[in-house]
């Protein structure tokens, strides 16, 4: 996992690199559940040898995040201030960024896909031990981990992978040579799109993403959405829907749907049964609906998460998408365009 020095989730370790040496400049991220317990400390290791050190993340909704780091006489904190104000549920993301020749640090608490977020900042961090990574994360950790972790790691560099909607590399793509697995996909490639244009496919991007809490993919089952595979998204890919029910309920002939907005537990499911996801973004220039099997999927594209429309077409919001899905779920036939 080239962006990863290492990840882990609550049951073990998920992938781990090099053990030798100093992340000067790096990243710690940790995802947590909500709600959050009073007085949580959601991750502590400490090592006595060969000299003293300690990585413990406290978190309380009125006191905020404390993270203590310790190598021999050496003791910093990194402190977000509370109250915190989190919600009852979904997840939480800690990011603990520094900069060892910068001498600088930030502390950063989101909830992903709101937008909301506390961030804050100080001086002389303790780049961390590429071996105490490993030991966070190791089968045997003599780490304490809250049983509300879902998913930490630490990365080199200090920018987090870019969400971008994507697709799993085994989803069959169909091109103007008929369908390809995306794995097998190239730059100059051509895909068809839904109104019939040859679209050469300007880049891939091939990441490898933690498969739990925001980064949980959704499983889009055939033959609800595609003809006779089940397709692996992003929770956020936005997937055409048209057809008389669509028609009907939205005035439009067509309209997008966020994958997550449709999961039903039968037609759609968050799907849990990988640690790491192997995906691919593709980049057709500007935002194209391509066909995955039958299946509209839109290629990766800005967007902001607030509009109503992206292009043509209409975006529809959590809760327009609810009673759209259990019309649909009365048409034996397959819902998506």
């Amino acid at each position: 996992m080239p962006e990863w020095i290492a990840l882990c989730d609550r049951d073990g370790p998920i992938a781990e690199g090099m053990s030798n040496g100093v992340l000067a400049k790096g990243q710690f991220v940790l995802e947590f559940e909500l709600p959050l317990m009073p007085a949580t400390v959601l991750l502590d290791l400490e090592r006595n040898t060969p000299w003293a050190r300690r990585f413990s993340i406290f978190a309380d909704e009125a006191a905020g995040l404390v993270i203590l780091h310790r190598q021999g006489q050496h003791l910093v904190k990194h402190v977000l201030p509370g109250p915190l104000d989190l919600p009852l549920s979904g997840a939480a993301r800690l990011v603990l960024g520094w900069d060892g020749p910068a001498r600088d640090w930030t502390l950063q608490l989101d909830l992903p896909g709101t937008g909301q977020q506390w961030q804050s900042a100080g001086k002389d961090p303790i780049p961390m031990l590429l071996d105490d990574v490993l030991q966070l994360c190791s089968q045997n950790s003599p780490a304490r981990r809250d049983s509300s972790v879902l998913w930490f790691g630490a990365k080199q560099g200090r920018d987090l992978p870019q969400r971008a909607p994507w697709i799993g590399i085994n989803t069959p793509v169909q091109t103007v040579n008929g369908l390809r697995w995306a794995r097998d996909l190239s730059p100059g490639d051509e895909v068809v799109s839904e109104d019939g244009a040859v679209l050469p496919i300007r880049s891939l991007k091939r990441m490898d993403l933690p498969g739990r809490g925001s980064f949980s993919p959704v499983l889009l089952r055939a033959p609800f959405f595609a003809a006779g595979h089940d397709l692996l998204v992003s929770a956020d890919h936005l997937l055409a829907l048209s057809g008389p029910t669509v028609e009907y309920l939205c005035g439009e002939e067509t309209v997008l749907a966020e994958a997550q907005h449709l999961t039903d537990g039968k037609a759609a499911m968050k799907d849990l049964r990988r640690a790491v996801t192997s995906c691919i973004c593709l980049d057709l220039g500007e935002p194209a609906l391509f066909y995955a099997d039958g299946c509209a999927l839109l290629s990766q594209g800005t967007r902001d998460p607030t509009s109503q429309r992206l292009g043509k077409w209409r975006v529809l919001a959590a809760y327009e998408a609810i009673p759209l899905l259990a019309l649909l779920a009365r048409n034996p036939g397959r819902n998506a365009a």
